[in-house]
């Protein structure tokens, strides 16, 4: 394709009607008023709206090209009822509808109901036909060794399955439990039973994995420790040996990155725990490991790996232990004692616990429910919103000056294009802004762990965008300007130590989005117009700082699928904005108009006037302004003080109702803040269009269950009963 044809059809298409005419007839028009190029333009526009519309006529064809329009209508061609919408879904109910004759084909089938709950809600699906778990009566002529009424405590990998499956009130690891029970009277589809004849369970897994650092390949390039996507282990406080693989110190379990969706083997293969994203087993890891000792093959995959020093090899998997498992050698050569359940390695040489003087550098995958806070996920559709949302229209909006542009990266040379520090890319930007405003952008290209307490000082007009990315890719014929294509906001997850300070005058703006910030991100005395957190983790507060004459009066905040600790925005901040992001603390703002929406708010909120949708507000609401604004479709807590409400739990600011019921309460579960089995209705699906309320609201987690049990119903072997086991 040329770069006419790539820009204009029109002009493509009078190219290639001029090209069939004899030269002499183009002379002779040329000489003339060019009618006849005229007439040929004419023509040329409608040859190109009738090869645009035969294209699209073309795409309709293919449920995998053809617009959105157009599925229903091919649904339908293939008699399907029912085509689910409103659930969230990237790609739609387009699977669905593709292998709508596939399903067919294999009905009644384990294969193809699993098929089906992954192609309608999105999520990695087990299904479980609880009859082969059902303790029988052995026979002497048909010994069955595989369900004895009893279970083995010297079967330890059955046992830990089962442990798993069993823990917590939402399970990591649903459908994965291998015992036999005895038989339930319950019915499966009351949500109380299981183990009954006719009961088949499908369980929906939560969580999804996100890997940091480079999976299944050794660091074969010499470099810092983090180069690759590694990330810088934390040693654990209280005088701990050991090292957790978060970098904020947490215990969370380490997941095994389970296979891309065209290796899973297709509709015929059922889904094991290789299949699935759960965590990381000790017995599996051992398993793992074994297997790539055997193979002998250092390039072997690997869920994890650790690297002693900043430019250390790799530690092969000999070097690598499981703890309660394996003990190390006496070997004068470096071993770590990994335990995956805990998220934490140690280090051992010769038998005795060593801590390396330049850090452990490891690279693995966690869980989460969501793209909630920082992290390696591609984060582009996000970013490109905020940038959008950006409250300084003088510094990002169309045709605004570019200021320059500096990449981090830890352990950069002095000399080179990239700085070590952010302290050292806020200088280059201050220096930028002194010979003119525009935006500044500053991206940090690893997910290393920078200690410091930088500051940033943004002048009238100019804007800083911080944002944890790739390598800026910036085709030659377009103008540098922070905008996705420009760098790639994906997989680093950079970790600052210390607080983040910034200052703004008149008209600016700071955007910062990828981060995670283990202090407080302080907004200074200062007038500062605009302030954008996208996609961080923020273990402090969001603090603005204020006085006489430099109050911050103008600053708008906007926090946007983030994670805070607590919100205190002062005495003369007009505006908070928080959006599909969680405050597990407390947020107050005298003077601000607080709108949240798909959030969740562990703490009290005091503000001067408010709007929420969907939203937990699990505190006490103090708004003092309660003639404007509304509440909608969320939960508030006890003694609160609020708006007119609409669909809210309770239903009166000063009634009763049931309150939220979490499956984790702990910040380093990949299940944080998700609503539990246990939670109430009313909340479960008391959201707007009948999701969950609160930050998982955007998953539309009960609409996908219940479209799923719909489309199964006519796919069920005889006589069989759907339940919908775990989401």
């Amino acid at each position: 394709m040329t770069a006419v044809e790539a820009h204009d059809p029109r002009e493509a298409a009078l190219v290639r009607l001029r090209a069939r005419l004899p030269a002499h007839l183009l002379a002779r028009d040329a000489e003339a008023d060019r009618l006849l190029d005229a007439l040929l333009g004419a023509v040329a526009g409608e040859l190109a709206v009738l090869e645009a519309d035969l294209d699209e006529l073309y795409d309709a064809w293919f449920v995998e090209t053809c617009a959105d329009w157009v599925v229903p209508y091919l649904a339908d061609l293939v008699g399907l009822d029912e085509v689910p919408t409103g659930l969230g879904l990237a790609g739609g109910p387009r699977a669905l509808v593709a292998n709508t004759v596939a399903y067919r084909r294999r009905k009644g089938t384990l294969g193809v109901l699993e098929q089906i709950a992954r192609d309608v809600t999105g999520r990695p699906a087990r299904a479980v036909e609880f009859y082969r778990l059902l303790v029988t009566t052995a026979h002497v002529d048909h010994v069955r060794g595989d369900r004895p009424a009893t279970a083995s405590v010297r079967d330890a990998a059955r046992a830990e399955l089962s442990g798993l499956d069993l823990a917590g009130p939402l399970s990591l690891t649903p459908g994965l439990d291998p015992l036999a029970h005895t038989a339930e009277v319950r019915r499966i589809g009351s949500g109380r039973g299981r183990y009954g004849i006719p009961a088949v369970g499908i369980f929906l897994h939560p969580v999804q994995v996100y890997e940091v650092g480079a999976p299944g390949s050794p660091d074969a390039v010499p470099g810092t420790g983090t180069h690759g996507g590694w990330s810088r282990a934390r040693r654990l406080p209280g005088g701990d040996d050991g090292y957790a693989f978060d970098p904020l110190g947490r215990r969370s379990p380490l997941f095994a990155p389970p296979p891309r969706d065209e290796a899973t083997g297709g509709i015929e293969h059922l889904a094991g725990e290789a299949d699935l994203p759960v965590p990381l087993r000790p017995r599996r890891l051992l398993a793992l490991l074994a297997a790539a000792r055997r193979s002998g093959d250092a390039t072997e995959p690997l869920p994890l790996g650790v690297r002693i020093g900043a430019t250390g090899t790799v530690l092969p998997p000999e070097a690598v232990k499981v703890r309660g498992l394996e003990a190390v050698n006496a070997t004068p050569r470096d071993q770590v004692l990994v335990d995956p359940v805990s998220g934490t390695l140690t280090c051992y040489r010769d038998c005795a616990v060593r801590h390396p003087a330049d850090g452990v550098f490891v690279r693995y995958a966690y869980g989460s429910v969501a793209d909630v806070g920082a992290g390696t996920h591609d984060r582009t559709e996000v970013h490109e919103a905020a940038l959008a949302l950006d409250a300084c229209p003088s510094a990002g909006g169309a045709g605004a000056p570019y200021a320059g542009h500096t990449a981090v990266r830890s352990g950069a040379p002095a000399a080179g294009s990239e700085k070590g520090t952010l302290g050292e890319a806020f200088a280059a930007a201050e220096a930028a802004w002194a010979a003119g405003g525009g935006t500044y952008e500053v991206t940090v290209a690893d997910s290393a762990t920078y200690e410091e307490s930088p500051g940033v000082d943004v002048p009238a007009g100019a804007r800083l965008v911080l944002v944890a990315a790739g390598r800026a890719r910036r085709p030659s014929d377009e103008t540098p300007a922070p905008r996705p294509g420009a760098y790639t906001p994906s997989g680093v997850r950079p970790h600052l130590v210390g607080d983040l300070t910034v200052t703004g005058a008149e008209g600016s703006s700071v955007l910062i989005d990828g981060l995670v910030l283990e202090g407080d991100l302080v907004v200074a005395a200062g007038r500062l117009a605009g302030l954008t957190l996208s996609q961080c983790t923020v273990a402090g507060r969001i603090r603005v700082e204020e006085t006489a004459e430099r109050g911050n009066g103008q600053l708008r905040v906007r926090v946007v699928s983030s994670v805070v600790n607590g919100v205190s925005l002062g005495t003369r901040v007009p505006s908070l904005c928080v959006t599909g992001s969680v405050v597990a603390g407390d947020v107050t703002g005298a003077a601000a108009h607080g709108a949240f929406e798909d959030s969740t708010v562990r703490g009290a909120v005091t503000v001067r006037s408010l709007d929420g949708s969907s939203c937990v507000l699990d505190g006490t609401v103090t708004v003092e302004h309660r003639q404007t604004g509304c509440l909608r479709f969320s939960y508030s807590g006890p003694g609160s003080r609020t708006p007119r409400r609409y669909r809210c739990v309770p239903e009166e600011a000063d009634g009763t109702g049931p309150g939220p019921v979490y499956a984790s309460l702990d910040p380093s579960s990949p299940v944080y803040l998700a609503l539990g089995r246990g939670c109430s209705d009313a909340l479960r699906t008391g959201g707007e269009s009948g999701a969950e309320m609160g930050v998982h609201h955007p998953l539309r987690r009960p609409l996908r269950v219940a479209a799923a049990a719909r489309a199964l119903a006519p796919y069920l072997p005889v006589q069989a009963e759907i339940g919908m086991c775990g989401s």
